[in-house]
């Protein structure tokens, strides 16, 4: 075969190394990653593959099975594939990104971007050296604007089959316990979407049966089985329609016009944190009238009523009368 160009063989080997799964997944074996390239638009003999990978091994955190044949390539353990550097802004904005998440996203979530994470602190810590008579990370916090739940614990390999099934579109063998059963039942799930509300990461995905897609709490499955040879639903789903349907918990996300009366305090909050950006806030006497197109959805209520006494709803008159029968009701809690 005559030789290719070099700049060829560097493009050819980077598509290759971007191929090469992660720590925590099944290895690609060279005749996968030759097929993948050629599809890719790069033919390559596998022994050319098989040199490629042994000689990239010497510098690059590369790992092999020698135990198994033909042998199967992943990065090791934390590693992956980041040739340029990382700037001070990028490395704190990672960082930052980190700590704010921590109590909302899965574990498993944030170990897949360990190596970013290490990467960041290593260069804020070079930036530092020398500079400063404290650490970096005694300079920076992250103070939730509300009460934060913890993320639910999930049980290990759940997240990254859910995953695999979503990708591939493949059916699910779950044992699943619900709020209402005392325990666990055997589902025949295809999987539709991932939604994270809140801390809890939720699976959307249809029942055997022909079932409407239904949402079910990730934590709550204790077992998960891909059924590759089950036939997978040809209909098409829309999240975003799912979302807006008013048949399931997370809100039925119409548009509606808020009007309502706000303390001054309040309206000093508004101000720099707008609800929307046809806002408005027309003073009258000793409060505000305020006007906005928002979403009626469980957050806008959970907002409304976390500032029960600082806000008054107006219209749309059912917001008002749900509103009211809420705080009436956990009034009533401490009567």
């Amino acid at each position: 075969m005559p030789s290719q160009p070099k700049g060829d063989v560097i493009r050819r080997q980077w598509e290759m190394l971007l191929l090469i799964p992660a720590h925590d997944r099944p290895g690609k074996t060279a005749p996968e990653l030759c097929a993948t390239l050629a599809e890719l638009g790069y033919p390559v003999t596998r022994r050319t593959v098989e040199r490629d990978l042994e000689s990239l091994q010497q510098c690059l955190p590369l790992e092999s099975d020698p135990a198994t044949r033909p042998l199967r390539w992943r990065w090791r353990k934390a590693r992956t594939l980041d040739i340029p550097g990382m700037e001070a802004a990028e490395a704190m904005a990672l960082i930052m990104m980190r700590d704010a998440m921590r109590a909302h996203l899965p574990r498993s979530f944030l170990d897949a971007l360990q190596s970013r994470f290490a990467e960041a602190n290593r260069t804020l810590n070079a930036l530092a050296r020398g500079r400063s008579r404290t650490r970096w990370s005694d300079k920076i916090r992250i103070v939730p604007g509300h009460l934060v739940l913890h993320s639910p614990a999930i049980a290990p390999g759940i997240l990254q089959t859910l995953q695999q099934a979503l990708l591939a579109e493949l059916p699910i063998e779950a044992q699943y316990q619900s709020l209402q059963d005392p325990e666990p039942r055997k589902r025949l799930l295809y999987p539709r979407a991932l939604i994270l509300r809140g801390s809890s990461l939720y699976l959307i995905a249809e029942q055997a049966g022909g079932k409407a897609p239904h949402f079910y709490a990730v934590q709550r499955f204790s077992h998960l089985r891909l059924r590759e040879l089950e036939p997978f639903p040809k209909a098409a789903f829309d999240l975003d329609a799912f979302l807006a349907d008013g048949t399931n918990q997370f809100g039925d996300g119409r548009s509606i016009r808020l009007k309502a009366t706000v303390t001054t305090a309040l309206a000093k909050i508004l101000r720099d944190s707008p609800l929307s950006e046809d806002m408005t806030l027309t003073p009258s006497e000793d409060d505000w009238a305020l006007q906005a197109t928002v979403r009626d959805t469980w957050s806008l209520h959970s907002w409304l009523l976390g500032h029960g006494e600082n806000i008054r709803v107006q219209q749309p008159a059912s917001l008002r009368d749900l509103v009211s029968r809420r705080l009436q009701a956990a009034a009533s809690q401490y009567a």
